[in-house]
């Protein structure tokens, strides 16, 4: 006998919705606005996307309990319908009158309507980067692939600048012309530079360009000479501000930790390193085999 499912206690109602798998939960979703919201309320939701010529990605993440993943589930998106894929097989979803961008922003409307990460690994041209613009107007977390070119990273950054608070970018086709350091302003909530198989080329002046929150670079190349001379400009500043609070390096060789602090006065603290200006400002600096952190105190 058929159920008013509106009608079931919460409680029930909860239940149900744990009953149903992907597929019912989504063409439950499309009944009417306030099925919509009942599959928004019950476990949380993220997503991610991935941009691969014109084939679009989208990861759902369930979560159960303390935010744990209860499961992942991928969806194709075609023009005029979906692939969703549970593992076990390929299922093809469709609704009528329904195109790409209402399939986006239907699956997205489940969440919080924003994608975690975007992530770019090649467009048809770089005018489709005005499309996924409008697919996905913001995001927290913008990746881009690392065979994406000079003008597609370039182009990918600017239109997503201003709308995500990290930038990924794992493409190294900077040179000369065009120089890493565009990027080393950019206000962000943190940069991730990663390519180590072929490192980023940043220069010592550059590290005070960066106008981020937190910089990380996996590959760095900078000499133990080189990071002993930023820590003693940075001893010498005279400016109260620097943007910075974290710097996390990684290198493909082992650090010289004495090479690094040589001629520089400092308090150790367990594993890591106090340096203290004239103006009071702090630095902390840890020294792994590879890895080199700074962490920036007012």
């Amino acid at each position: 006998m058929p159920i008013r499912l509106h009608s079931l206690p919460g409680k029930d109602l909860r239940n149900a919705l744990n009953c149903m798998d992907i597929r019912d939960l989504i063409n439950f979703s499309l009944c009417s606005n306030g099925t919509k919201n009942l599959v928004k309320s019950s476990n949380p939701k993220t997503f991610s996307a991935e941009i691969d010529e014109n084939i679009i990605k989208l990861d759902m993440f369930v979560l159960g309990l303390m935010g744990r993943l209860e499961k992942q589930i991928q969806f194709v998106v075609h023009e005029n319908s979906i692939e969703l894929d549970r593992g076990n097989g390929i299922e093809l979803l469709t609704k009528e009158g329904y195109t790409q961008s209402d399939w986006i922003a239907h699956l997205l409307s489940l969440s919080d309507s924003k994608v975690l990460e975007l992530r770019i690994e090649n467009v048809p041209s770089i005018s489709y980067l005005d499309t996924v613009k409008q697919l996905f107007p913001k995001c927290y977390a913008l990746q881009i692939g690392e065979n994406c070119s000079m003008e597609l990273t370039k182009a990918a950054v600017s239109k997503y600048s201003s709308d995500v608070e990290v930038v990924i970018i794992e493409s190294n086709p900077f040179d000369n012309e065009n120089h890493i350091s565009q990027f080393l302003n950019l206000n962000l909530e943190m940069l991730m530079l990663l390519n180590l198989r072929n490192p980023f080329k940043i220069e010592l002046n550059d590290l005070l360009l960066v106008n981020s929150e937190h910089l990380s670079i996996d590959g760095a190349n900078f000499t133990e000479r080189e990071l002993n001379r930023f820590l003693k400009l940075w001893m010498k500043g005279s400016h109260r501000f620097y943007r910075p609070e974290h710097i996390d390096l990684s290198f493909r060789n082992e650090i010289n930790r004495e090479e690094v602090l040589k001629g520089i006065n400092y308090q150790t603290m367990d594993d890591k390193h106090r340096l203290r200006r004239a103006d009071g400002n702090e630095l902390l600096i840890s020294i792994g085999e590879k890895e080199v952190a700074f962490e920036f105190e007012g």
